[in-house]
């Protein structure tokens, strides 16, 4: 379970890092449009209209390259992931340009999606500890009771909730209960965030 957990949140985490990289690459490509090229940033690798690969994200393409090879990682390698790269940021400042990413119901998605996997990958950063664990157990007893007929009752005909299994019982499912709730709560209060700082403006038909 904990190697389950320790993947899906890597995966999470890749997934966050993909998006914030689209999204940085959206603001700077709109932003340094007619650079030079010169002058890269410190911890640039390559910069590309004015939007700079950063030497972890080629650090990061180099180690995935490595992991399917069964040969040592050679110069030729290394100028194919950077330049992977660059095409891939080139092609991303070209959907820009071109409007793909307001106008295509697709792109639209994998964004939101992708936002929505960096959020939650953030709300489960940490693991929770034993006592929340066990403190949300107690708080939420009817997440986890088990419905059943209450023999000799009118309960027998509708079923009733019964007592929860014991902690130690259902600890995962309990564990994967929290992570649920840490998720969207943070989900809400990030979207509350974000609906504070914009200027949204409502069609009179759309205020009934």
């Amino acid at each position: 379970m904990a190697s389950e957990q320790a993947n899906r949140r890597a995966l999470l985490l890749l997934t966050a890092g993909s998006v914030i990289g689209v999204l940085l690459g959206i603001a700077m490509a709109l932003q340094g449009r007619g650079s030079d090229g010169g002058g890269l940033p410190d911890d640039a690798i390559a910069l590309v209209n004015g939007r700079p690969i950063s030497e972890e994200e080629y650090t990061r393409a180099v180690a995935l390259l490595a992991g399917d090879k069964r040969t040592k990682v050679t110069e030729a390698d290394r100028a194919h992931a950077l330049n992977r790269l660059i095409e891939e940021e080139l092609l991303v400042q070209q959907g820009i340009a071109s409007g793909l990413v307001d106008t295509n119901p697709t792109v639209r998605q994998a964004i939101t999606q992708a936002m929505l996997a960096s959020i939650a990958a953030e709300s489960i950063s940490a693991q929770p500890t034993e006592e929340a664990l066990r403190a949300f157990y107690t708080e939420n007893p009817s997440l986890f009771a088990r419905s059943g007929p209450a023999a000799g009752s009118q309960a027998e005909a509708a079923g009733t909730a019964e007592e929860p299994p014991a902690f130690a019982d259902i600890r995962e499912q309990v564990e994967a209960a929290y992570l649920r709730r840490a998720r969207g709560s943070a989900l809400r209060e990030h979207l509350q965030w974000l609906r504070s700082e914009a200027q949204v403006a409502l069609a009179p038909e759309a205020r009934k």
